[in-house]
């Protein structure tokens, strides 16, 4: 009877195994994005010169739900520099010193399988309070780069304020294995205001726009399996104000800001790779100057995402 009942158990755990594997799910995820030019190994430090992008992402419905939604609360620092940190002397920058630290917390909705609108707003600061200015300095010295010169002249502390809004659509061209994807955006506040059209190209294995990590929508999904594409996408922006380049809206406090260029376009190509637990991308960024007096920059950025199981 033992032998009898151990195997009617062990049968019994075999057929449900299954039905479990069905129903797990990943309802939250921690991600982390490092992006620099250093990436390059080109020796440059310039411009957008280091970003740190932590977020904490959730469903708050069930994953059932015709309407599935997440909730994304996002931390990020970043900062700028001009072309070369050794000029110590306001003609010779080229771009304004600015530090940025910033939370948000946002809001994406899927209505079906093939668009997102995601809403937001971004509460941060500029100057000596973003800690970009000792950072830097801190980094540099541990590592033996050069020291950075110009901080004293960096945008001063300012509030950052802003409403955020985007809409995605995805076209398929080939089923589970290309399309494109259309995605409009816009930012209103006291730090960054602008407009912008992207477009991007993806080959490879992937999935429908409310379960793929192109919008950080593979939580919430049952079995996403797994998935691996490259992409190709250009952007164009009009920018209104933004304050890492002009400084405040409110005042000229800052001993030097530059002139921003109305248009500035981007180009980006990459690859992702990942499964129901973790997402690897890495992108390589270039785009067009936004300062009158600057250049183009380019940097790379590295992603990794870890969701969580729900309990």
């Amino acid at each position: 009877m033992t032998v009898i009942k151990s195997a009617f158990i062990f049968l019994s755990l075999l057929l449900a195994f299954p039905l479990l594997g069905q129903n797990a799910y990943r309802k939250s995820e921690f991600s982390f994005t490092t992006e620099n030019d250093v990436y390059l190994l080109n020796r440059n430090d310039e411009y957008y010169s280091n970003g740190f992008l932590f977020h904490y992402r959730f469903v708050p419905n069930k994953p059932d739900s015709s309407n599935k939604e997440i909730i994304d609360i996002e931390l990020s620092h970043k900062f700028y520099t001009p072309d070369d940190l050794l000029y110590d002397e306001i003609s010779e920058l080229d771009r304004p010193y600015a530090g940025l630290l910033y939370a948000g917390v946002s809001k994406s909705k899927f209505k079906n399988e093939h668009s997102r609108f995601k809403y937001g707003l971004v509460l941060g600061t500029t100057g000596k309070a973003s800690g970009a200015e000792a950072l830097q300095k801190w980094y540099h010295n541990a590592v033996g780069f050069k020291q950075p010169r110009g901080w004293q002249y960096q945008i001063k502390t300012a509030l950052v304020l802003n409403a955020t809004a985007e809409y995605n659509r995805q076209f398929t061209l080939v089923p589970k294995s290309m399309d494109f994807i259309s995605s409009s955006s816009a930012s209103l506040g006291t730090g960054h205001t602008n407009i912008a059209q992207n477009v991007d190209f993806r080959m490879g294995i992937i999935n429908a726009l409310r379960k793929s990590p192109f919008v950080n929508a593979v939580i919430g999904s049952q079995n996403p399996g797994k998935l691996g594409y490259v992409v190709f996408g250009y952007g164009v922006s009009y920018v209104i104000h933004d304050i890492t380049v002009s400084g405040s809206l409110f005042n000229n406090d800052s001993p030097h800001t530059g002139r921003q260029m109305p248009w500035v376009s981007t180009f980006r190509a990459g690859w992702a790779t990942g499964n129901e637990k973790t997402t690897f991308k890495i992108m390589f960024h270039w785009f067009s100057k936004d300062v009158q007096t600057a250049r183009n920059d380019s940097y790379i950025s590295f992603a990794f995402d870890f969701r969580l199981r729900n309990k």
